[in-house]
């Protein structure tokens, strides 16, 4: 399994995340791609231009990534260029069409304070948005975390409390992973750290804050070229840069 990243509006992503439980969405937008979609019929919606992007990272097993570039060349065959995330989008469009006004019924929520090593939170909020951390480390932690082996200690450790709420589900898998460990006392907030140990290394690989800012000034960089010479346009990045 592999992090990949996709783009989708702000608005559509919002409303994916509050149709569907995080303890369930990815399963159900895998099961999806793999077994229920198809292209639609009028493949140019799939081009249309999206404003107000976000950058999304999935972790996509390769049987994922294989459906969408059959796709894709499934597209090409009827003269149409598309990518990975106009695909997605459509699926995302779909499953919130499917689940908005039935959504599936929520989890029980649960929280807990764990102890991790002082600094996370602030390396943590320069690699993710605040607001996108516990959506995000629910969903690796049900799909894509595997457990290291190596559980250090925290004791000669300066530490800091890390707020988590998250489905109850989620917590079930900590304590399950926990149990066949063996770890009787504090096994719960062991298993937490690693995940979140294995969490930040794979954002710092691909931070999605970088590629949301990376898209945003591709955009901005495009709507400028509309109205302004190109030549000055690099004038002005060129001393922008050289400023700073």
């Amino acid at each position: 399994m592999k992090q990949y990243s996709f783009s989708f509006s702000s608005d559509l992503l919002e409303k994916f995340k509050k149709s569907l439980p995080v303890n369930r969405s990815k399963k159900i937008l895998k099961n999806y791609l793999l077994n229920e979609y198809d292209l639609p019929e009028s493949l140019g919606d799939l081009q249309e231009f999206v404003s107000d992007t976000v950058i999304q990272p999935y972790w996509m097993t390769e049987a994922e990534i294989n459906k969408l570039d059959h796709l894709i060349k499934q597209a090409k065959t009827k003269d149409c260029s598309i990518n990975r995330s106009s695909i997605m989008r459509d699926i995302m469009k779909n499953l919130v069409e499917k689940y908005q006004n039935s959504p599936i019924q929520k989890s029980e929520q649960y929280r807990q304070t764990f102890k991790v090593p002082s600094g996370t939170k602030k390396r943590l909020s320069l690699l993710i948005e605040d607001g996108e951390l516990t959506y995000e480390l629910s969903s690796f932690i049900m799909e894509g975390y595997i457990p290291s082996n190596d559980f250090p200690s925290m004791r000669n450790q300066e530490q800091e409390n890390l707020n988590f709420r998250s489905d109850i589900e989620v917590f079930e898998k900590l304590d399950k992973i926990s149990s066949e460990y063996g770890f009787k006392k504090g096994g719960r907030a062991k298993i937490f750290r690693d995940a979140l140990s294995q969490f930040e290394s794979f954002l710092q690989s691909n931070p999605p804050k970088k590629a949301t800012l990376k898209q945003e000034l591709k955009y901005i960089l495009d709507e400028y070229k509309e109205v302004e010479d190109m030549k000055i346009i690099k004038e002005e990045i060129s001393k922008y840069l050289n400023d700073k």
